[in-house]
């Protein structure tokens, strides 16, 4: 987590999210890796260089910009498409067992693979919208953004690489950045 933070400077008033862990734990069912806790907390919810979205949980995930799981609609569907190098990897990552933590200006989805009891080993999963395909990173969010902005990703599955190698990013908080726009301010521009 130390050195993504050193990689993002927040330029809005708003830092950090106050949740409520445990709530937000028996909303879902699971508990979140530690690494996403301290984002949340000490960042928030928000863009990075309107090209990464991260959201943060909330008690109902159907609220827009919710940590959400895929739709039974996604999952059937995923079963007439898989989107992983074989059928093998398909059944080993099914969609259901996925938690959806953000997303791209290229519509890429970034996960969580949540099949291991501890949340901290969880790998991140992509589904890169230019490919159609899924990729899996054995790290987790925070080693996965700093990745990205260093640009030591191997085989980059994101769609736009706008971000990629980008190094010191600015991070704006989703309520700053709603607050501008409905004042009719293109914070990005």
């Amino acid at each position: 987590m130390p050195e993504v933070r050193r990689l993002l400077t927040p330029i809005g008033e708003t830092v950090g999210e106050a949740i409520d862990w445990d709530s937000i734990q028996s909303a879902y069912g699971t508990a979140f890796p530690g690494d996403f806790r301290e984002f949340i907390d000490r960042i928030g919810s928000g863009s990075i260089e309107d090209q990464l979205v991260v959201l943060a949980p909330r008690l109902n995930e159907s609220q827009p910009d919710a940590v959400s799981r895929f739709s039974r609609d996604a999952i059937i569907e995923a079963d007439r498409y898989e989107g992983w190098e074989s059928r093998e990897m398909a059944q080993r990552y099914p969609l259901a067992k996925m938690l959806i933590w953000g997303d791209t200006v290229g519509a890429d989805t970034l996960c969580w693979f949540t099949d291991d009891p501890d949340p901290d080993a969880w790998p991140v999963a992509v589904f890169s919208r230019s490919s159609l395909m899924w990729s899996l990173h054995r790290c987790g969010m925070s080693g996965f953004l700093t990745q990205v902005l260093t640009g030591d990703l191997p085989d980059s599955p994101l769609s736009d690489e706008s971000l990629l190698g980008w190094g010191e990013a600015r991070f704006l908080h989703s309520r700053d950045e709603k607050t501008l726009y409905e004042a009719g301010i293109d914070p990005w521009e």
